[in-house]
């Protein structure tokens, strides 16, 4: 099976709730129904151009900016072709925004079971990561810079398919300010079917998945100024905190 992978940039749109949701990619502005329609071309475009029996077409959201009235997320459409197979490209935590994750019962570090409404009725930011990856660990500054900053008006949860063990190895070396639930490996593959690491998952009060990022999107010059990094992600935690 071969795969050919191609980047678009695209802004995805998405008004408040109640409202319509807009995309816009190439300077055209999209309904929901017209993007659809838009990838759906894209996949005839691209397969019709190589011996690819299965084409398809998806996206990944890089990062979100919150407006008064609107909420900007800067996506990538990936292009994936297979002669072998069908491909369901996996967007994993995507397909759960605006709804619940899935039920889990995890361990934390001191050995209590948590559940998905140990965290309800508070905004939530759960970080997937696990101890030996690299990008993870490169991000975890700029993540206990969020969790000095908020404090208690947010969780604060990092979810990984390491031991508690290894993650207390880890926590001598690193500080990393999260709360911490370990052997989680059937609800990250399994449940949330999750293949890419360090992502971010903003929740609502309600247990509402409400943003999905692919880790803090970094640059050589915010070493020194972590703020800088976390522009997008403070935006969208201080419009979820306001939110009823």
């Amino acid at each position: 099976m071969k795969h050919c992978i191609f980047f678009f940039l695209i802004f995805l749109c998405q008004v408040t709730v109640g409202q319509e949701t807009y995309y816009k990619f190439q300077d055209e502005i999209y309904s929901e129904v017209r993007f659809r329609e838009k990838l759906k071309t894209i996949e005839t475009l691209y397969g019709e151009q190589g011996n690819y029996k299965y084409t398809t077409a998806n996206y990944k959201v890089r990062s979100t900016q919150v407006r008064q009235d609107s909420i900007i997320q800067n996506v990538e459409v990936v292009l994936s072709q297979s002669n072998t197979a069908p491909l369901d490209i996996n967007t994993g935590v995507q397909r759960f925004i605006n709804n619940p994750l899935p039920d889990f019962k995890l361990q934390n570090l001191e050995s209590h079971l948590k559940t998905n409404t140990d965290y309800t009725g508070k905004v939530t930011l759960i970080n997937l990561w696990f101890t030996s990856c690299p990008p993870c660990i490169t991000e975890i500054p700029y993540l206990n810079y969020l969790k000095d900053t908020y404090q208690e008006q947010v969780n604060f949860v990092a979810i990984t398919f390491d031991t508690k063990d290894k993650v207390d190895r880890f926590l001598t070396r690193k500080p990393f300010h999260f709360e911490h639930l370990v052997d989680a490996t059937t609800y990250l593959h399994k449940d949330l079917n999750n293949n890419a690491f360090p992502k971010l998952i903003l929740i609502d009060k309600k247990g509402n998945v409400r943003f999905v990022e692919n880790g803090v999107i970094l640059s050589g010059n915010t070493a020194s100024q972590p703020e800088a990094a976390v522009t997008g992600l403070k935006e969208q935690l201080d419009f979820l905190l306001k939110e009823s």
